[in-house]
């Protein structure tokens, strides 16, 4: 039987049956006929499914964060927060999975090759209860753009969530049987990972059930994603600043009641700046509130199940026993459900279980460091590398420290997180592979070489672009635009590029794409103006506008201004931040909403 439990009262709120074996025997074949036509689905329409899902997760946010709140006990703020991190990264890779998967031409004078990437097939996907929502759609959202079909065995504490993602997909319009709920016990799922209609294997988890899976997944010589877990360090120098690093840290340890692979674990602070560390560290985590997750004031709910509350309470005290000094908490909280207080102990050591297992809850320890150098070493004592902060007021020792660090991820001045352009997983007996970012996507496909010899190779397309070809967009006010719009490779591969001149005192009013765009100043002199910061740029400098971010260019030299910008993706949007109106870039109607707000 799978149960539903509410971690904030310990009571049951629904139980279901597994699935039959006949069942999923059926299921698996639907997925696999469902995946060979998806497959052949242009990769247009298929970014177009993940614009539906975005949409439809915003449209649900609601009933969808109560779920995870009943059923891992998350906080409201950050249940939200977790749905509208998976609509984002929806719409990322529907602004840039074309161009993530476009052949790579590889030219001489033999043959005119290529690399194409081509999808796997059906991914068993074998999915976490701490993040319910978003660790399945990190990975769905490249799987499916990719080509790939999914079946989901989810955490068994979280079954509601599991049947509330089907329902996003099936209100979404994903094809039918493409993407497989599953309700099975743990021990089905070896059955599931042998079974030839499942090609590769993603994994969210512990290490102990990682290393099952791996021997699993590596008798049947399938792939593997494995990200497991971790004993991340918050590494802060002398010269760093202590109370923006401690302000930082208290979040890096604490977000989701600690129950994070990439939360903050370890906290190594050189000697000379401990003491200033500790207070304002203690003094952020008494602004800590613990109370019921749905009370929007609450930053500190229970731990999603019993024992993992009483794996941290013997984590605690054995480290206390060991030397440790506890400055904050310790206990369980007296209430019902699977409370416990925001724990902080100080001189951890090595040898120390808060030193060297990963505590999976609201558990902080702090390590004295002699030095920089020793504080590297600490960092990376650990049998684990998923994620490390370094905080440090030096470039040149970030430069030098973030290579020295062992993770697969470094974050300077920050709290590790992960983010859908970057690349996350671990290294060590923290997993291998990697989610999100044209990495995560291609870690499911095939990267196939074709190779086209002398005799076959078609003649090559030219690529120039006569000016008598070229339309010219009179923007108004002293401002015209020459696009070159491109298909390399595939007719999918779409890259606009164009140069936009600016007279004197002019410029194009503040808006946003819903794509990345790239700038290089060829003449002239400009403020730019991104996101509300505002840049001075001259001939040769080179800028970088994100996705949805508002901005704008102004001639601020004596001669004309000319950029030249780069698109990569179809369905290029301007949204004008005055009006509002949102538009096909590039088009008539885009020059007219444009005349209009300039007036």
């Amino acid at each position: 039987m799978i149960r539903s439990v509410n971690p904030a009262t310990g009571e049951q709120l629904a139980a279901f049956d597994p699935d039959s074996a006949q069942s999923i025997d059926e299921r698996l074949t639907t997925a696999t006929v469902a995946q060979a036509r998806w497959r052949q689905t242009p990769v247009g329409e298929r970014t177009e499914l993940l614009s539906r899902l975005a949409s439809t997760l915003r449209e649900r946010s609601g009933e969808l964060a109560l779920l995870i709140i009943q059923e891992m006990g998350k906080p409201l703020t950050e249940a939200l927060a977790e749905i509208e991190k998976c609509a984002v990264t929806c719409e990322y890779y529907a602004a840039n999975a074309i161009g993530f998967l476009a052949d790579e031409p590889v030219r001489s004078t033999a043959s005119q090759s290529r690399i194409v990437y081509d999808p796997l097939g059906v991914v068993l996907a074998v999915m976490p209860w701490n993040y319910p929502f978003w660790q399945f759609f990190r990975f769905a959202a490249p799987a499916l753009a990719a080509g790939n079909g999914i079946v989901l065995k989810h955490a068994n504490s979280v079954p509601q969530c599991a049947l509330a993602i089907a329902a996003v997909l099936h209100a979404a319009g994903t094809p039918e049987g493409l993407v497989q709920v599953l309700l099975v016990e743990t021990r089905q799922v070896a059955t599931l990972i042998a079974d030839d209609r499942i090609a590769a294997v993603t994994f969210t988890g512990s290490t102990e059930v990682g290393t099952i899976i791996a021997a699993q997944a590596g008798a049947a010589l399938k792939k593997q994603v494995l990200e497991l877990g971790g004993s991340d360090p918050f590494v802060v120098l002398a010269d760093a600043d202590v109370q923006a690093a401690a302000e930082t840290a208290v979040r890096a340890r604490f977000v989701n009641v600690g129950q994070s692979c990439v939360n903050a674990k370890r906290f190594i602070v050189e000697q000379a700046v401990a003491d200033e560390f500790v207070d304002a560290f203690c003094a952020a985590t008494d602004r800590l509130v613990v109370g019921d997750p749905l009370d929007t004031t609450t930053t500190i709910g229970p731990l999603a199940r019993a024992d993992l509350r009483d794996t941290l309470h013997d984590q605690t005290r054995r480290s206390v026993e060991a030397g440790a000094k506890p400055l904050r908490g310790g206990e369980p909280v007296d209430r019902p459900g699977y409370y416990y207080q925001p724990t902080v102990l100080d001189h951890v050591v090595p040898g120390m279980a808060a030193f060297d297992e990963e505590t999976f809850g609201p558990l902080a320890a702090i390590t004295r460091a002699a030095d920089a150098a020793d504080a590297i070493r600490l960092a990376n004592l650990t049998e684990f590398g998923l994620g490390a902060a370094l905080w440090t007021g030096d470039p040149e020792r970030a430069e030098r420290y973030s290579r020295e660090l062992a993770a697969g991820a470094v974050f300077v001045n920050g709290m590790v997180a992960s983010d859908a352009r970057l690349p996350f997983g671990g290294i060590k007996r923290s997993g291998y592979g990697r989610e999100l970012g044209p990495h995560g996507m291609r870690e499911f496909m095939n990267t196939k070489t074709v190779w086209v010899g002398p005799a076959t190779a078609p003649e090559s397309e030219c690529l120039v672009v006569r000016p008598d070809q070229v339309e010219l967009f009179d923007r108004g006010n002293g401002v015209v635009t020459t696009p070159y719009v491109g298909s390399w490779n595939s007719a999918h591969n779409t890259v606009t590029t164009g140069t936009t001149t600016f007279a004197v005192g002019t410029q194009i009013p503040l808006h946003s794409h819903n794509v990345e765009e790239s700038v290089l100043i060829v003449r002239g002199s400009a403020v730019a103006v991104i996101g509300g910061d505002r840049v001075e740029l001259r001939a040769g400098d080179a800028t970088w506008v994100p996705a949805g971010v508002p901005h704008h260019f102004v001639n601020v030299g004596d001669d004309e201004l000319v950029i030249y910008w780069v698109y990569g993706g179809r369905a290029v949007t301007r949204t004008l931040t005055e009006t509002g109106v949102t538009v096909a870039h590039l088009s008539d109607r885009d020059r007219g909403a444009v005349a209009t707000a300039s007036k």
